[in-house]
């Protein structure tokens, strides 16, 4: 970007990262699900963007990842130009984009679901000011959701906060394949205090990324089956989360984890992410949860690395059952702390990579319309 580039337009959102509880694994057309999938957002791993547009530059897009210039844009670039046929501005301005992540590269947390959050929801504001719309409608949120779901699929869960639904089902005539939607509506209570310990098993790269995984799905002999199951744990997954029945709660979620680790173990090429020390803690946890009459259970993305799932009522409990039990099997003991969230926020003052926080925004999310 040339350094007489007048600035035109700036937006700057936090937007946290999510964790699928049933989980979405396979494409089909565009960035389009297989099988529906549910989640909830985290508290603390989010990712901070600003975007700044320009009339001038000789740069289409200047991407810069905790102040430095950054790798990713190029993905950006190619990113931007697909939407510019729902956002046609797009063509008439150069981009700097600043970014960063409260959490390590490593640290097992999708950061590509954060990153295109946070994106896409600048985007959306900043069409929003150039259309002359009212951001204060559920209509902001649904094209958040969907401009993030072009960039990473995951990504459009992230735009609500508390629990969301992604992909068309029969539970809800707003749900959709092109946009997640809000559930906070009628949720129970208890899950108000889901807590989220992310125990590192290993920080390496993933030996299979996930588009890779995605793709695996297209052939593979189980596919019907896996969908019929997404399907039926997102109806009997909501139902728990209304009546905070805590027994299914677990059972699903454990289930969803294993099943997507036994799709990648079945496809051709076949993919074993978990190590050893993983399948520790998952025995680990278990037990624990019988002995002690506490529920935890655990999920696992397409890594190694285990989130333990609790309630704050057990924080005490369970995060001495960490330090005693758990801890040695992480890699140099690290673990992470987080929490189920509320949602992005939208950040105002913006100097260079520094972003602060003025504040949440009123996330006028758009409510999930239950069939009769």
């Amino acid at each position: 970007m040339s350094g007489n580039s007048k600035h035109i337009h700036r937006s700057a959102w936090r937007c946290p990262s999510n964790i699928a509880l049933v989980k979405y694994w396979g494409k089909r057309d565009f960035q389009k699900p297989m099988n529906p999938s549910l989640s909830f957002v985290l508290q603390n791993a989010f990712t901070e963007t600003s975007v700044e547009l320009h009339k001038n530059g000789d740069q289409k897009v200047a991407f810069y990842f905790d102040g430095k210039p950054g790798t990713f844009g190029e993905r950006i670039e190619k990113y931007l130009e697909h939407v510019s046929g729902k956002l046609p501005w797009i063509s008439k301005y150069n981009f700097a984009i600043h970014s960063q992540n409260s959490f390590p590269h490593s640290a097992g947390i999708a950061s590509s679901a954060s990153s295109f959050g946070a994106l896409a929801l600048c985007l959306t504001e900043l069409d929003f000011a150039m259309s002359e719309k009212d951001a204060g409608t559920p209509d902001f949120w649904k094209e958040a959701s969907e401009l993030a779901r072009m960039g990473s699929g995951s990504a459009c869960r992230s735009v609500y906060p508390g629990f969301a639904l992604w992909g068309q089902t029969q539970l809800f005539e707003s749900g959709s394949d092109e946009f997640a939607i809000s559930l906070t509506a009628g949720i129970h209570p208890v899950f108000e205090g889901l807590r989220d310990a992310i125990l590192m098993v290993d920080s390496g790269t993933k030996s299979v990324s996930s588009s890779t995984g995605h793709r695996l799905m297209d052939n593979h002999f189980f596919q019907r089956s896996r969908i019929a199951q997404a399907y039926e744990n997102v109806n009997e997954l909501y139902l728990a989360l209304l009546t905070g029945d805590l027994s299914k709660f677990i059972e699903v979620t454990e289930t969803e984890a294993l099943s997507l680790h036994a799709m990648m173990m079945t496809s051709s090429p076949s993919f074993i992410l978990l190590k050893p020390n993983s399948l520790e803690l998952i025995n680990r946890i278990r037990r624990f949860r019988e002995k002690a009459q506490i529920p935890v259970c655990f999920t696992i993305d397409a890594g190694p690395n285990i989130h333990l799932l609790y309630f704050q009522e057990n924080e005490l409990d369970v995060k001495a059952f960490i330090e005693r039990e758990l801890i040695q099997f992480c890699e140099n003991g690290k673990w992470m702390e987080d929490r189920i969230g509320g949602g992005p926020e939208r950040l105002m003052s913006v100097s260079g990579s520094e972003i602060r926080n003025t504040g949440k925004i009123d996330l006028n999310s758009q409510p999930a319309t239950r069939k009769p």
